[in-house]
């Protein structure tokens, strides 16, 4: 009952580097605090090493991987009550490519999602494995990721039941037997119309593959990205969820614009819409920031975009209104590590659901 009737206001998981800058903690805040001078819902520093990786937030619970040497383990963290729910590990030490996490709305059940080096397949080198954390009965193998991972590897964005990921059809053998495999030429040559979102339906535990937009047929990724650099993990091209809806979000570096592409119906490809298409300069960054919207408030009117780094650190929130062409920026504490781009909702869930 106190989570139907917890407050819609969007919130969002901030994380601050602790003062003794050797560790961080995890801590909720609404939106507003991100553009006025408005406080953290919550104060109480919970403090969970540096290493441990925020997946995404379900009805309240928040799912977390902490890396040790025996692999990543997960479990389940309420912000609100302090409980902690869960302990799945992930076995025999598997090489991870991407992780996902999404609340079965079905079975009632928060499934974790892993995809890991394969060991005995060319043409699918990706395997999925799945993770009950209601009851932590292990791992499952499900149908093989259907696409190599593109050059940005981030985690699967959590909507309409489904977990989603870019991906590159068509997958083709990393080694030649004789000269090798160059990663960069390869990657040089990707344009977007070779780049599909792999979704993975929570319910039926099956892949489907949806295009991106055909007005970006023949763009080069290449154009998205600088060769030589460590890219960040949450660098465009990526996707995400604004204003209820799957977007992509494309940072290009050649013509120095930021755009936004919202698909409307999900699944739909013809839904796809161009929501922003807003050059560097105006909106006060250089070409090198890493820009990331997070959210779409006050009548869907003013995109909330954050800018930080290469040294993983929240520079600027930045407000673009798309009504009034105008941009607004806040300085962020230097403190400020990172913004998850996800919603979160307080709650006093403590079990699991079943």
């Amino acid at each position: 009952m106190h989570l139907q009737n917890s407050p819609k206001s969007t919130n969002f998981l901030l994380r601050n580097l602790h003062e003794d800058k050797y560790s961080c903690f995890v801590v909720p805040s609404p939106v507003t605090s991100l553009f006025e001078n408005s406080k953290p819902l919550f104060t109480v520093d919970i403090a969970h090493g540096s290493k441990d990786q925020v997946l995404g937030s379900h009805n309240g619970l928040v799912c977390l991987a902490k890396w040790n040497e025996k692999g990543p383990m997960f479990h389940l963290w309420n912000p609100a009550t302090q409980g902690v729910f869960g302990n799945l590990i992930l076995p025999e030490l598997k090489e991870v490519e991407m992780l996902g996490f999404g609340y079965d709305n079905s079975s009632h059940i928060y499934k974790v999602v892993a995809i890991v080096v394969h060991r005995n397949s060319k043409d699918y080198p990706l395997q999925t494995l799945i993770g009950n954390l209601n009851d932590e009965s292990g791992w499952r193998e499900i149908q093989d990721f259907p696409a190599d991972s593109t050059i940005v590897v981030g985690d699967g964005i959590c909507l309409n039941n489904t977990i989603n990921w870019l991906g590159i059809p068509n997958y083709k053998d990393c080694y030649d037997e004789v000269d090798g495999y160059d990663d960069d030429e390869d990657e040089n040559v990707i344009s977007f119309d070779e780049v599909v979102i792999a979704s993975l339906d929570l319910e039926t535990e099956t892949y489907t593959q949806m295009l991106l937009p055909r007005e970006l047929n023949g763009v080069f990724v290449r154009d998205f990205y600088s060769l030589g650099e460590v890219l960040h993990c949450n660098e465009a091209p990526l996707i995400g969820v604004l204003g209820g809806c799957l977007s992509l979000y494309l940072h290009n570096r050649d013509t120095k614009y930021l755009s936004i592409w919202q698909m409307k119906e999900f699944g739909n490809r013809r839904s796809w819409t161009l929501l922003l298409n807003i050059s560097l300069q105006d909106l006060g960054v250089n070409l090198y920031s890493l820009l990331l919207p997070i959210c779409i408030i006050e009548n869907d009117r003013n995109i909330v975009i954050i800018h930080s780094s290469f040294q993983d650190c929240i520079k600027q929130t930045i407000i673009y209104n798309t009504k009034d062409k105008t941009v607004t920026s806040k300085n962020m504490t230097e403190n400020l590590l990172w913004i998850y781009p996800f919603h979160y909702v307080e709650s006093l869930v403590s079990l699991l659901h079943r």
